[in-house]
């Protein structure tokens, strides 16, 4: 099998579950599972994020777990030291339910991410509970070629990840506030790629820069700021 098939195998695999199931993309996106998605990441030259991350895909629990879906796959893809998981006994790995350490639920507890989901500051608090070195950046801090700066240095290094604190509503997507990882960079088309945990909503999907930034310039009705991402490394990595 040559590398060009492996490579699709892979994305279909990743994609093709439950296609009959996920709301269609609007325009403004391409999915992962269309012959452009997959195009766009074979021509990436921005995208060494990419497979430790779809290594470590999640899909989130219930509505409000996109965080720490989120969260989990960047710990495991970055390899820190993990707890066991309760599921797959005796190994260790990062998951949903192990996540919330009590040092994690000092800064966020479930039931309160249950009742109104998690702020960007609160999920960098998380992470960082666990050891993960972790730089907030609100959309209205810095601008879109900041962020699409930051962005393209992080996705293109395989070491140092980005997790992104949106709303649907910018891009046209059915659903509201959202966390999801960014994965790769197409510089021809201007487009990043989101892993997003909503697998069971939509697949992994390409969408502009532009509207993405805008869809992270909204404001987070419970802290009052705006959205934004997170900057996320392994310790002694930044």
């Amino acid at each position: 099998m040559n590398l060009r098939r492996l490579f699709f195998l892979l994305a279909f695999c990743l994609v093709g579950q439950a296609w009959a199931q996920r709301l269609p993309l609007p325009a403004t996106s391409i999915g992962l599972d269309s012959p452009a998605g997959q195009k766009l990441l074979l021509e990436s030259d921005t995208k060494a994020d990419y497979w430790p991350l779809s290594i470590q895909y999640q899909t989130q629990q219930d509505p409000s777990s996109c965080g720490p879906a989120s969260s989990v796959m960047i710990l495991n893809a970055l390899a820190l030291p993990s707890p066991v998981s309760k599921i797959h006994q005796p190994f260790h790995q990062f998951d949903q339910d192990n996540f919330f350490s009590p040092a994690a639920e000092k800064v966020l507890s479930r039931t309160t991410l249950r009742r109104q989901g998690a702020t960007l500051n609160e999920l960098a608090g998380m992470l960082s509970s666990w050891g993960a070195e972790v730089q907030v950046c609100h959309a209205r801090q810095g601008g879109l070629e900041e962020f699409r700066d930051q962005a393209r240095q992080a996705l293109g290094s395989g070491q140092r990840f980005v997790i992104i604190n949106f709303h649907r509503d910018p891009l046209g997507q059915s659903g509201g506030s959202h966390f999801s990882p960014l994965a790769a960079y197409h510089q021809g088309s201007d487009r990043f790629l989101v892993m997003d945990v909503a697998r069971f909503r939509y697949p992994p999907f390409w969408v502009k820069a532009d509207p993405l930034f805008r869809a992270m310039n909204t404001v987070d009705g419970v802290s009052e700021q705006t959205r934004g991402y997170l900057l996320i490394t392994a310790p002694h990595q930044s």
